[in-house]
């Protein structure tokens, strides 16, 4: 592998241990360190960043295209994990993921925009090519699937609807604002009362929440 990839699965591995341990125990120090960590993570990934710019055509929208790259970059980083391919691989689909999406908002363009990893199959047995499945709980799996994949998608563009309206209300670097970002969306569809958020972390949470109710009504 390359310096710039060692490089970036250092800075990854270094931020996932620093929000750990904030996660465990908050305070402003440890928020700094996930900060830093975070910048250091963006600094090292900022040429892969204007290459993917590039590519899909969004250098004239480059300020809204660098802050889709830090929600995936953020969202990559919350989502990684080294066992199963490098930080690379990983953040370059969360990456074009992100920037199809825009380029779909704001072009219509009509290409299928690529979701993470999310990609489940149905195998039929060889030559029996029918009605029935091979599995016959794959039905209601794939529903389960299918809905989940819908509420996920749906908490997806909520989320970004309510960054792009609070990154044009306040000026703040787009390392913060896609660490509130990537904590609005996972208390979206979290299942258990958030127990290790600061009181700074659930006074983000509660206008996000608010904000993107008001917009929904």
């Amino acid at each position: 592998m390359s310096e710039k990839s060692d490089a970036l699965e250092i800075a990854v591995i270094d931020l996932i241990a620093a929000r750990t341990a904030h996660e465990a125990a908050p305070c402003a120090r440890r928020r700094a360190a996930v900060d830093h960590g975070f910048a250091r993570l963006a600094a090292l990934a900022a040429p892969r960043i204007r290459y993917f710019i590039r590519r899909y055509g969004l250098s004239s929208v480059a300020d809204d295209a660098e802050q889709a790259c830090a929600i995936a970059l953020h969202r990559a980083a919350a989502s990684y994990d080294p066992r199963r391919a490098r930080f690379t691989t990983h953040v370059n689909w969360q990456l074009r993921a992100e920037l199809q999406a825009l380029r779909h908002r704001l072009y219509g363009d009509q290409r299928r925009i690529a979701h993470r990893f999310v990609a489940e199959t149905l195998s039929l047995d060889a030559g029996e090519i029918g009605d029935s499945l091979a599995d016959p709980a794959a039905e209601a799996a794939t529903e389960s699937g299918a809905a989940d994949l819908f509420a996920e998608r749906c908490a997806d563009r909520m989320t970004e609807d309510w960054a792009r309206r609070r990154g044009g209300t306040i000026r703040r670097g787009s390392a913060r604002l896609a660490a509130e970002t990537a904590l609005v969306r996972r208390q979206l569809t979290a299942t258990e009362a958030p127990g290790r958020l600061s009181e700074a972390e659930r006074h983000v949470v509660r206008r996000a929440f608010a904000d993107i109710a008001r917009h929904m009504a």
